[in-house]
């Protein structure tokens, strides 16, 4: 079973947090917003999921409340990054033989 977690990142000078739902729920929206007939993902469909089930504050986000692409498309490589679990102090983290190794 997957840890929830929340992160807070500053982005435009606006406060987000993202919430880590699980993979399964990574794996469901990414299988989700494919582009019928293709093997592209749309950005409107992911982004659409990410406002609704990543970013749990501001809640109901939408693509129109952003004054440019530039922080729109920071907060949703930030929103997809806690979605994949990829949230993580790196510098923190230690493989299980380094962790093994003391």
């Amino acid at each position: 079973m997957a840890n929830f977690y929340t992160v807070k990142k500053t982005i435009g000078g606006k406060e987000y947090t993202a919430q880590f739902n699980g993979i399964s729920a990574a794996l469901s929206a990414v299988d989700n917003s494919y582009i019928d007939g293709t093997n592209n993902t749309s950005v409107a469909k992911l982004s659409k999921y990410l406002f609704e089930n990543v970013i749990v504050e501001p809640k109901g986000l939408t693509a129109d409340d952003f004054d440019n692409i530039d922080d729109f498309n920071e907060v949703v490589t930030f929103a997809r990054e806690v979605m994949q679990g990829n949230f993580r102090e790196k510098a923190n983290e230690k493989t299980a033989d380094e962790k093994g190794k003391r």
